[in-house]
């Protein structure tokens, strides 16, 4: 990848992040990328217009190809099987940004699985994760929450995008079928955004540290919007793209970044792009956000942009109410040892007239034996793979 970073993989999972995939495939997309589409369906992967040799059908020898029917736990079974192959498929990149819908089974349970490799290699790492619309009810809504709370200790950044948003800006009559490719449309070009961002250098560089910074380990409401234009538009293309990119879906009106706690904004052009309508334009956003909002600006020019010009802009803000280490708590198994003295709930003695017995102290040595080294299935703060018995602390009689 250009600009110091030597390669960028750009991961689609589940069905969501598989369509989205194949349209940024379609779409193309400058510098070392390497695209990928994981999935547990190989009927979804075959719908693909990915090259074969960039589609992987995960857990195959376990799901025969078949989709998780939404279980969290069969996807994160799934994709902890994966993981050997998921390392050799990073060892070469330094930034991963990876797509899927929160509230099924593969996205959802598949994610950490990523997350933990990227961790372990040292990748920066981005996910861009859609919730599901509210229509699907709230048992999807808790099961996104609840995978939100996995991931978010693993990631260096997390991007959570509301579906809702996607077809709010479409008329009533649309058609379904046309509204779902719309909105994989949108979330596409909301990574490519993303992903020039991270290119940043010769004029204006965006680090990637100072996205992690802003957004690493805290919970926080982002909003983004991109809008792009070219030279046939006007001579006013840069003015032109920010105000796409204000009425982008997913951004929600200039609203949000008039309330954003950190505001990140890039420009991005062919080598024609004139510092006159650069500064004005980014001048022109200044306006929109608040004055104590933390602003990271960027801009950068690409032959492959010819005449056209692209601006991205975040806005996030952080979410008051909860405190990082609140949603970070979880037993992060990765660093686990093989086995893990835990004290177990105090026994309290019944006293009567018979012997006095020695007691056993209650203490249990929680193994997590043949899968110590593969991806714990964590349901509501337990590792299933540990024995129920272990895990409920309950004393089994041995006999005398």
């Amino acid at each position: 990848m250009e600009n110091g970073c030597k390669k960028t993989t750009i991961i689609g999972l589940g069905r969501s992040g598989v369509k989205v995939i194949g349209k940024l495939h379609e779409a193309g997309l400058p510098g070392s990328i390497n695209l990928l589409a994981f999935d547990t369906d190989e009927a979804t992967l075959n719908a693909s217009p990915l090259p074969d040799e960039n589609k992987i059908t995960a857990d195959e020898k376990w799901r025969n190809g078949a989709g998780t029917g939404g279980d969290v736990v069969k996807g994160q079974r799934s994709m902890a099987r994966e993981r050997g192959r998921i390392e050799e498929l990073l060892k070469d990149s330094d930034l991963l940004i990876l797509t899927g819908g929160l509230g099924g089974g593969t996205g959802t349970g598949g994610a950490p699985a990523f997350a933990g490799v990227a961790k372990k290699l040292k990748i920066n790492s981005i996910f861009v994760m859609t919730m599901p619309f509210s229509m699907e009810g709230h048992s999807k809504r808790r099961i996104a929450e609840d995978g939100i709370r996995e991931l978010l200790p693993l990631a260096d950044v997390l991007l959570c995008l509301p579906n809702d948003l996607l077809f709010s800006c479409l008329p009533g009559d649309t058609h379904v079928e046309e509204a779902f490719v719309k909105a994989d449309l949108e979330v596409a070009r909301t990574i490519r955004g993303i992903y020039e961002m991270m290119r940043q250098g010769n004029l204006l560089p965006t680090d990637f540290a100072d996205l992690k910074d802003i957004l690493s380990k805290k919970k926080s409401f982002c909003s983004i919007g991109v809008g792009t234009a070219s030279a046939s538009d006007g001579l006013n293309r840069c003015h032109l793209a920010l105000e796409r990119m204000l009425d982008s879906p997913l951004l929600g009106g200039t609203t949000k970044i008039n309330e954003a706690d950190a505001v990140i904004i890039s420009l991005t052009g062919g080598s024609d792009l004139k510092i006159d309508e650069t500064r004005k334009a980014l001048d022109a956003f200044q306006k929109f956000a608040p004055e104590n909002a933390r602003t990271v600006i960027g801009a950068n020019t690409d032959p492959m942009y010819n005449e056209d010009v692209q601006i991205t802009a975040i806005a996030v803000n952080f979410d008051k109410s909860k405190t990082s280490e609140s949603l970070g708590a979880r037993n992060d198994s990765f660093g686990l040892e093989q086995s893990t003295i835990i004290p177990q709930k105090r026994i309290q003695p019944e006293l009567d007239s018979g012997d006095l017995e020695q007691g056993e102290l209650p203490l249990q040595n929680l193994s997590r034996g043949i899968f110590l080294n593969s991806m714990p299935v964590n349901i509501n703060g337990e590792d299933l793979d540990i024995p129920t018995f272990q895990r409920k602390m309950i004393i089994i009689d041995k006999g005398k």
